[in-house]
């Protein structure tokens, strides 16, 4: 039987999963974050390690390829020293993607239309034919907004700003501080500096429950994320001429569980291009793998 292994590389975790040819989940493996732009030691630990355990485990007994999308997947140094690095422990086919395009097909599959993640960074992907593109996905130095990172950034700017005229912390200012366990400017600085990515993405909870409370300045940074999404969004479909009834899957926890941000993100898109169609699901983006394994076979995607 013919076994595929889709590994979804996030900010957050890597997940790798052996399915069949009908995408069922034979087998799981989770561990840390596999963003190799974050810390290329940790990732490709972590990476290392999901395949290990999908290889070893005899659920990949006739597996024929292995699909990776990975943050930055597909180009630069980073990713060719991770592909290789990983050709080490198998002979398979390692098919090294970005992870935006292992989301897309695992909701959208051949059909044309876009991908918008907004999790702890955020891009938008899309395929018109043999035609693709992106917009966003700079990362967190150039880029990501919408993401939860960006989301908390902001809003640690405003209390930096509110520390700096004097003006009293604001009440969601007051519960990130607490979160972080801070009550001053070096305490916001020494976590802003020393925590990763993921954890300075985790703050965007706050702000999501700080916004069901009905706090003004949550709902505004949440709506500005939504706005910033949808325009991105926009831009993409434009750029593909993707002309009549767009698909627009959605995915990542800023825009699958947040209801301001998601709605916003609808409405804004709604307003120029009517008869789009959003998917919401919690599918794993490593199922896309077998739909791109199909796609090569037909010579609908290509890859080096």
């Amino acid at each position: 039987m013919t076994r595929i292994i889709g590994i979804d590389a996030g900010g957050t975790k890597v997940q790798g999963l052996v399915m069949d040819v009908e995408k069922n989940i034979l087998f799981q493996s989770l561990s840390g974050h596999g963003n190799p732009s974050v810390s290329y030691e940790e990732a490709l630990q972590n990476l290392s390690s999901v395949v290990k355990q999908c290889l070893d485990h005899t659920a990949s007994d006739g597996a024929t390829h292995i699909v990776i999308g990975m943050a930055g997947g597909g180009s630069g140094n980073l990713s060719h020293r991770i592909q290789s690095e990983l050709s080490r422990m198998t002979s398979l086919p390692i098919i090294l993607i970005n992870d935006a395009t292992l989301a897309y097909f695992s909701l959208i599959g051949n059909r044309n239309g876009v991908m918008t993640i907004a999790g702890t960074g955020s891009i938008c992907y899309g395929r018109n034919g043999k035609r693709e593109g992106t917009t966003g996905g700079w990362g967190h130095l150039l880029g990501d907004e919408g993401s939860a990172y960006h989301l908390a950034i902001e809003a640690c700017k405003k209390i930096a700003g509110e520390i700096d005229f004097g003006i009293p912390l604001s009440p969601l200012s007051l519960s990130l501080m607490k979160e972080i366990g801070t009550s001053d400017a070096k305490g916001l600085k020494g976590f802003i500096y020393s925590s990763s990515k993921g954890d300075i993405a985790r703050l965007g909870k706050v702000i999501h429950k700080e916004a069901e409370a009905g706090d003004e300045t949550a709902l505004t940074l949440l709506k500005t994320a939504g706005n910033q999404l949808a325009a991105q969004t926009i831009a993409l479909i434009e750029t593909l001429q993707i002309e009549t009834k767009p698909v627009i899957a959605l995915k990542g926890s800023v825009l699958e569980h947040n209801p301001v941000v998601q709605s916003t993100f609808k409405e804004t898109i709604s307003k120029v291009f009517m008869d789009s169609i959003f998917i919401v699901d919690s599918t794993s983006p490593a199922t896309g793998a077998v739909d791109i394994v199909e796609a090569i076979r037909k010579g609908r995607l290509s890859y080096e």
